[in-house]
């Protein structure tokens, strides 16, 4: 069974999050190299399809980090959306 509870700090999570951008970011350069070294559709190259999986994939994990924090600001300023 997994553990379900972690002990991470802002700092760890700030950690990740950095890393799985950088990772997202080569993955996206790395997607477009195969691109434009094909005439093919990229819908039809399965190292695009591969890229696209694993984009999507880091892309909802950042979302579910994302979602776990706790947003908050201090009760004595004034709040301004955007």
């Amino acid at each position: 069974m997994y553990n379900k509870s972690f002990d991470l700090t802002p700092r760890d999570i700030d950690i990740i999050e950095t890393a799985l951008r950088n990772k997202l970011l080569r993955r996206a350069q790395s997607r477009q190299q195969h691109v434009e070294s094909t005439i093919q559709d990229a819908s039809q190259l399965d190292s695009v399809k591969e890229i696209d999986a694993e984009i999507r994939e880091i892309n909802e994990l950042l979302g579910r980090l994302h979602n776990q924090k706790n947003w908050y600001r201090t009760p004595d300023e004034i709040y301004v959306s955007g």
